[in-house]
């Protein structure tokens, strides 16, 4: 079990690495996918995604719609281990829809960030980013909240004890920015990385919860091991 657990990590690991390179490679046009030709343009991550910054209280929303917060967010991977719900809280929230990238602007350093497939309420300590739809492509802008640029960018923070990303400071950020088709078959191909990914986590943790049960059957006695045939105890007997 630990030499399976063990090859998964190794995976994944591995899957990871090569996704970062071929969003340096596809992110930037050093690599363009094959139909693909012209300039791209550039142009500052604010004149194409904004925060949905519009607060709400929870109380204006069903008491079962999922409530995110950052402790749900793992870091550096984009998953998403749980939700709470607005029945649950009182605390002014911010709005958040299918397709919005959210990025906790709370200690930026612990690379918080979540493709959202559902309607729901998040803190405010986490920007809900929409996109301008005719300019950009959601998926697209998934990736760059994953770049370097955007996270150097973002730990550019204020406040010492609790930093908080700047908006001013990130919305600067200038970006290599392709034509929309080209951005969605960008996305498409690393969303489909992703699951790639996310499979083999979910196959990693399984294993790992699979190994918890037998440790627990085996070390207590629960399930005892079959007793060695009649040979090999034959063998062992005259090797003693």
């Amino acid at each position: 079990m630990d030499e399976l657990i063990g090859s998964l990590e190794a995976l994944i690991a591995k899957k990871r690495a090569i996704k970062q390179a071929v969003m340096q490679e596809l992110l930037t046009g050093t690599t363009r996918l094959p139909g693909f030709g012209g300039e791209w343009e550039t142009a500052e991550l604010g004149a194409f995604v904004r925060i949905r910054a519009r607060k709400i209280s929870p109380a204006d929303v069903s008491d079962d719609t999922p409530c995110v917060e950052l402790e749900h967010i793992r870091q550096a991977d984009g998953r998403l281990t749980g939700h709470g719900t607005a029945g649950r809280t009182s605390s002014i929230k911010y709005r958040f829809r299918p397709r919005d990238i959210l990025f906790g602007r709370l200690r930026p350093y612990l690379r918080k960030w979540w493709y959202a497939d559902r309607t729901g309420v998040c803190s405010t300590e986490i920007w809900p980013l929409t996109v301008e739809p005719e300019r950009a492509a959601s998926g697209f802008v998934y990736a760059l909240v994953q770049t370097e640029r955007f996270l150097e960018a973002a730990e550019t923070s204020y406040g010492t004890h609790m930093p908080r990303a700047d908006w001013n400071v990130v919305s600067g950020i200038e970006f290599p920015l392709p034509p929309l088709p080209e951005q969605r078959a960008i996305a498409t191909i690393l969303s489909d990385m992703d699951s790639d990914i996310t499979a083999l986590e979910r196959r990693l943790d399984k294993t790992r919860a699979i190994k918890q049960g037998m440790m627990q059957q085996l070390l207590t006695g629960s399930i005892r091991l079959p007793i060695p045939d009649d040979d090999t105890e034959d063998d062992d007997a005259h090797d003693a």
